[in-house]
């Protein structure tokens, strides 16, 4: 939440090398204006004096740091190492930013038709649709995407389970609800939480008849 808040007030990628600089021009400008306090109060030049040696000497330490945060990124990139390249979005990120709902979710939906690897595009979108945007088919489209793009069986079933719960919580659709369980435990018999699955199956039922 934090980083929600911090990308939504600097309109900055907080992962980014900029992010990082920005945020240590922001640290900058608090020593120097409680230097400025501290002299105002009696402090004499002592504090500014101390600010005037240790501000720049920062910023030249986040400028080396921030160089070479982006000659690492795009090495990651060209050369393929063994910690993967994960998309943030950014651009994506501003527009949500910025309560351009809207097209932020349609920039989502030409990412995942464009790169059928990018899985982070639909979590992204998949929140977007449930947050903000209220859009439970939508949210329905990414999980399901999401969960195609996955290899491993157990993050492949918590994508479906989102799903389910999307059904049950935001469609009240229960029959849906209990087609998606079967659907789950018939794919991913291994799902850890089978039993409890097949329990509110059952709940489900009940819910279901009670409601014709």
């Amino acid at each position: 939440m934090l980083r929600e808040y911090w990308e939504k007030v600097s309109r900055v990628d907080a992962s980014s090398s900029a992010g990082f600089f920005v945020a240590v021009l922001m640290a900058c400008g608090l020593i120097i204006l409680a230097a400025a306090v501290m002299a105002l109060l009696g402090g004499g030049f002592v504090p500014l004096a101390i600010a005037a040696v240790f501000v720049p000497a920062l910023l030249f330490v986040a400028l080396l740091h921030a160089t070479a945060l982006d000659r690492g990124s795009r090495l990651m990139i060209a050369k393929g190492t063994s910690t993967p390249y994960v998309p943030q979005h950014s651009n994506i990120q501003a527009l949500v930013a910025k309560g351009a709902y809207r097209e932020a979710a349609e920039a989502y939906r030409q990412v995942i038709a464009a790169q059928p690897q990018d899985v982070v595009a639909c979590e992204q979108l998949a929140q977007l649709a449930l947050r903000e945007l209220k859009d439970w088919d939508l949210a329905l489209f990414a999980l399901r995407q999401a969960e195609q793009r996955i290899l491993e069986p157990r993050r492949r079933a918590g994508y479906a389970l989102l799903a389910a719960n999307v059904y049950r919580d935001n469609l009240k659709d229960y029959g849906k609800t209990m087609v998606e369980l079967r659907r789950i435990l018939a794919r991913y018999p291994e799902v850890p939480n089978a039993a409890a699955l097949r329990a509110e199956i059952e709940d489900l039922k009940t819910r279901h008849f009670q409601a014709r």
